[in-house]
């Protein structure tokens, strides 16, 4: 076999050895009084400082100039508090509702007495609703840096109400509403559905919340899963609410209509003598109707009313009474109308089952869910579009669903065909007022321009 030339010779090996070490330890020797320079350099020139106390010192301030790089609302905010501190010696403590089960306990959180707690929740109960409280709700005290007294308290509802308290001249904590007021505008929107209602109202330059009431006004007599169609039109004139140049929310809406192949519709918005506003027809009918025309949001009907369906899991011709809507699982379920509960809980074949009870022999049931809401119990109140229960997959189905059933006097009925009647009319004194405004409404309506799809306001 051939002998491998680069292969080094015993000599040879060792002188390699002999030169590597010498280089080694030089190598070692300079790294020893590179480390004795720094330190003489640390110990005379760095005032004793060790290079452990040097490198963390570096550390927090890198970790400082971060902090100090915040985004810009940071700097702001330390800014606003800066300047706050300059002219208030107050030592300000914040806190919020989350966490909490009632407003005492989420005072608790500001390390004040309990005496001091006890004055305090009593005097923003005229103006606070203890029950109206929720996890986003923040608030903020100021109190004196010597006794820890409060001077000052403020409990932000929202971005323009807030209730504070402070002491009055005998020094005993008064609440007030601190309510800032907005500019309402009254604006046209119109426009023509291309492939969604939603997506034609933000073409024109408008928000959810807007197509949210919107479809609600109409949920009586439009199914919006499947009755809208290419080119129906819809008119709206709205109350647009602003904080100086800063849209904040919408306000009525004061008139609205849709028109497509479904048919045409408008409601008004009208405020009785004596009474709380609605939503009335050109005719002084109220929209509202005993029941809506379908119990959740729904991306097809995957199974309609038939007395001799082929059952898919019991492979067998069984009648199937009630409409199967196909969702996602965990979609909301709503009554369709206000009753009562005759039946919660599990019901073999049809899963977890709510049957509810409603006015004039009629019943609906609500099949195949995957949970119920808190609380529910036969017996319980439900009003209309009060959410029951959420789409599942429970007993005989073959994916999430609901199954929607309307009897009448123990008696199935289609519920596609199932009619919702008519609203209750205003009385003769009232439709007299409500007619009088209504020219002008609909004046706005007819002369209104449609955006068309590309265009926006």
């Amino acid at each position: 076999m051939a002998r491998l030339d680069y292969a080094p010779r015993g000599g040879q090996l060792r002188g390699a050895r002999r030169k590597t070490g010498w280089h080694g330890s030089l190598r070692l020797g300079a790294l020893f009084t590179l480390l004795v320079g720094i330190n003489i350099y640390v110990f005379f020139f760095r005032g004793g400082t060790s290079i452990h106390d040097v490198l963390k010192t570096q550390a927090l301030s890198k970790r400082s100039a971060v902090l100090h790089r915040g985004p810009a609302g940071t700097r702001q905010e330390h800014q606003r508090r800066r300047s706050a501190e300059t002219t208030d010696d107050s030592i300000i403590v914040q806190g919020s509702m989350k966490g909490h089960i009632g407003l005492s306990s989420a005072l608790a959180t500001l390390n004040i007495d309990g005496g001091q707690i006890t004055e305090l929740v009593a005097a923003l109960r005229p103006e606070l609703d203890m029950r109206s409280l929720r996890p986003r709700h923040t608030f903020e005290a100021r109190l004196d840096p010597d006794t820890k007294r409060i001077r000052t308290f403020s409990f932000k509802l929202s971005r323009i109400d807030t209730v504070v308290a402070s002491r009055n001249s005998q020094g005993v904590l008064k609440a007030r509403r601190a309510v800032e007021q907005l500019d309402t505008r009254t604006v046209s929107v119109g426009g023509r559905v291309r492939s969604s209602l939603n997506g034609a109202m933000t073409r024109a330059g408008e928000g959810s919340a807007l197509v949210s009431t919107f479809v609600d006004l109409f949920s009586w007599d439009v199914n919006w899963y499947s009755d809208p169609r290419e080119g129906d039109e819809f008119r709206i004139v709205v109350e647009k609410q602003f904080r100086g140049s800063e849209f904040y929310q919408y306000g009525h809406i004061l008139a609205a209509e849709y028109r497509g192949k479904v048919g045409r519709f408008q409601a008004f918005y009208f405020k009785p003598q004596g009474g709380t506003g609605g939503y009335y027809t050109p005719e002084g009918r109220s929209i509202s109707r005993e029941f809506l025309k379908t119990p959740l949001h729904y991306r097809r009907i995957s199974s309609r009313f038939n007395k001799n369906r082929f059952h898919p899991v019991l492979h067998r011709t069984k009648g199937h009474f009630g409409v199967d809507y196909a969702a996602p699982r965990g979609t909301p379920v709503w009554a369709v109308a206000d009753g009562k509960v005759a039946t919660v809980g599990r019901s073999g074949g049809a899963g977890n089952m709510v049957i509810l009870q409603h006015a004039h022999g009629r019943t609906t049931l609500y099949m195949h869910l995957s949970r119920f809401v808190g609380g529910l119990k036969p017996g319980s109140a439900v009003k209309q579009r009060q959410v029951i229960g959420y789409v599942g997959a429970t007993g005989l189905a073959t994916g999430p669903h609901l199954h929607y059933g309307i009897k009448v006097n123990g008696r199935h009925v289609d519920p596609l065909r199932f009619g919702v009647g008519k609203g209750a009319m205003l009385s003769r004194v009232q439709r007299i007022r409500f007619l009088d405004e209504l020219p002008r409404r609909m004046a706005a309506l007819e002369s209104m321009p449609l955006a068309d799809e590309g265009e926006s306001k």
